[in-house]
């Protein structure tokens, strides 16, 4: 009994530590940040693999199985992980390891040296990796991206991740299956082909959930699209106008206070 508790804990903290380096990851290919993405999949890469070690047996994720004590015993080297899961019969392609092993190096430079690898290529290779965490997490330990992942960074994984190209999949089958679906793209997550017409004018994502937005005429620019609009005397005004009008109006206080 106990040892089934252990394992429980010990896959709950592996798992959602994964999780929180997988998000800091994409936060930082999101923001230009290519040397923290890759410090930050690297870390999301081992957690995930003795995630799954620790599914099958606790001990697995340490480097001699059998030691008497584990308390002060060292766990097994990132560099190690896919041929030991390999040996227990989880599927990992031979290019997975090497990517893994590649991007880990990627992180030895990083910290202890200067980082010689070539930039593109390192984003095309982490994207990569991201997109075999995505998959390995959904298959071998029943967490999809989409369980977990922020809604804010659903438009940084869009055309970024093959994996998400699953979710997207889904959530148009099912604006197609409700019907009424739009053209438009969701003000939040980016996405086409998911936003559903209901009661007139609200809409509807079925991918990333928003409820908050219309499809109504803008009577400024007289274009009908999605947002959140705004009604006042002059009549209803979509967030492109509204916003236009705010910068309008900044620039005309900026001028005042230079003197204009």
């Amino acid at each position: 009994m106990l040892a089934s508790i252990n394992k429980m804990e010990s896959d709950h903290t592996l798992l959602s530590s994964a999780k929180d380096f997988i998000i800091e990851s994409l936060n930082s290919y999101r923001d230009r940040k290519l040397n923290f993405a890759i410090l930050h999949s690297v870390s999301a890469a081992e957690l995930l693999l003795k995630a799954k070690l620790s599914r099958i047996h606790p001990n697995l994720i340490y480097k001699n199985i059998d030691a008497k004590d584990f308390a002060h015993e060292d766990s097994v080297p990132l560099r190690n992980l896919p041929h030991r899961l390999i040996n227990l019969g989880v599927p990992i392609h031979v290019k997975e390891v090497r990517l893994v092993k590649t991007i880990a190096k990627w992180r030895n430079q990083i910290v202890h040296h200067m980082p010689k690898f070539d930039k593109e290529l390192a984003d095309l290779q982490l994207r990569r990796l991201l997109d075999f965490l995505a998959k390995f997490a959904k298959i071998e330990l029943n967490t999809p991206l989409e369980s977990f992942l922020p809604k804010n960074l659903y438009k940084t994984v869009n055309g970024l991740l093959k994996e998400w190209e699953y979710v997207v999949s889904e959530a148009r089958q099912k604006a197609n299956k409700e019907g009424g679906v739009l053209a438009s793209p969701c003000p939040d997550c980016g996405t086409t082909l998911v936003l559903c017409l209901r009661d007139e004018k609200r809409v509807f994502c079925h991918l990333c959930e928003a409820k908050h937005y219309y499809y109504d005429y803008c009577t400024q620019c007289e274009k009908k699209t999605v947002g959140t609009f705004s009604t006042f005397d002059e009549g209803n005004w979509c967030d492109e106008c509204l916003n236009a009008a705010g910068e309008a109006y900044g620039e005309m206080l900026g001028e005042i206070e230079r003197g204009k």
